[in-house]
């Protein structure tokens, strides 16, 4: 479309031209600045062009504006439930969060555990974790060493003077008992503590297995029945 225009400007150019050269010879009438009209017929022409443009421009459609389709969701803040405290460490006993109103934390069962959770009144005890010396390890005859388990109150009772952990039935392995003297080993209900057992390998060969659990200043057993398991080489 621009080229056809610019050969309308030059028609107009060489019609101006010859216009010019027609009129050598008759009277001499008002001069022509020849220059003006160039210029007058180059505006026209580049006036065209530009209305031409501008139609063009508004015929086309307008470009779309990314705009955000929603507000971005937060994420929202859950509280602690009223009345939790931290993990921590009190002495040598292990503090663990204390019931609150919320949902509980599950506590999965180790493999360790025997016979499962059982209460007796208000006693109840739960293993958590082989603190040492997990199942099957492999130990030198005749060798000493510390088996530890870690245990949480559940019950709604303490652990308190002529409570015990105690061994029950199986190879002994030279441990002994645990019982609760001092008010600084007592253990409140949601509280926790690990039991440290001495124990000597025996001098033979084999598989060795003993179990131990809880035991109230009544004498009744409860909580988890757990045990230890070596391999004597």
């Amino acid at each position: 479309m621009q080229h056809k225009k610019f050969i309308w400007l030059a028609l107009l150019v060489l019609l101006a031209a010859s216009l010019v050269s027609c009129n050598i010879g008759k009277a001499p009438g008002p001069t022509q600045d020849v220059n003006a009209i160039v210029t007058s017929a180059a505006g026209t022409a580049l006036s065209q062009i530009g209305d031409q443009m501008t139609q063009t421009a508004q015929a086309l459609p307008p470009m779309p504006v990314n705009t955000p389709t929603s507000t971005p969701l937060s994420l929202p803040t859950l509280p602690l439930s009223p009345g939790a405290t931290p993990f921590g460490v009190v002495g040598t006993q292990f503090v663990f969060n204390t019931p609150g109103t919320g949902l509980p934390i599950a506590t999965k069962v180790p493999s360790g555990a025997g016979t499962g959770s059982t209460a007796v009144g208000c006693s109840d005890a739960l293993f958590l974790v082989d603190a040492t010396i997990p199942d099957g390890t492999v130990i030198a005859s005749g060798k000493s060493f510390d088996k530890a388990w870690q245990f949480q109150n559940t019950g709604t009772c303490t652990w308190d003077e002529g409570f015990s952990f105690v061994y029950v039935s199986g190879d002994r392995m030279s441990g002994s008992n645990i019982i609760f003297h001092k008010a600084d080993d007592f253990v409140k209900p949601g509280h926790g503590t690990s039991f440290i057992v001495p124990m000597v390998a025996p001098t033979k060969a084999g598989t060795y297995i003993g179990y131990w659990q809880m035991k109230d200043d009544a004498g009744h057993f409860f909580g988890t029945k757990v045990y230890v398991k070596i391999v004597v080489q």
